[in-house]
């Protein structure tokens, strides 16, 4: 079963470095979000999982919430084989989601990257987050 989605990027027959691999999904599913409708501006964001409240800053969660129902968990579980496979997986980090309408990319290495959250957009609305992007922090 699909995630919803389509053109998606295909992270299964080259290795992707995780920040460029994290923007790649972002901007498809922003176009995803357009197809349906919607306003990315809304609907989409990114940002390190700390920033959400369930992870670290070497962690990148992009998130649709309002895409279709559970698309993180199928995405992230291979439903889009030739984006993602978990069982083909050339790269240094995996796929997983926290709540059903996420998807966080996790380091596999011993010493991962840090990433910080860069604001690019003011928050769509009072209470909502501002559009963020993540960058790599410059090491200590």
């Amino acid at each position: 079963m699909s995630c919803g989605m389509t053109n998606l990027p295909d992270f299964t027959t080259k290795k992707v470095d995780m920040l460029t691999a994290a923007k790649m999904l972002k901007d498809a599913i922003d176009k995803n979000c357009k197809e349906m409708g919607m306003d990315p501006n809304w609907e989409t964001n990114m940002a390190t999982a700390d920033k959400y409240g369930y992870g670290s800053d070497e962690v990148i969660c992009v998130n649709f919430e309002a895409g279709p129902y559970d698309w993180g968990v199928k995405y992230s579980m291979g439903s889009n084989p030739n984006s993602f496979n978990p069982c083909k997986n050339p790269n240094d980090w995996y796929l997983e989601c926290y709540y059903g309408f996420d998807v966080m990319f996790t380091p596999t290495n011993e010493n991962p990257k840090k990433y910080k959250n860069v604001v690019v957009g003011k928050a769509p609305s009072k209470g909502m987050n501002p559009k963020m992007t993540c960058e790599e922090k410059e090491a200590a």
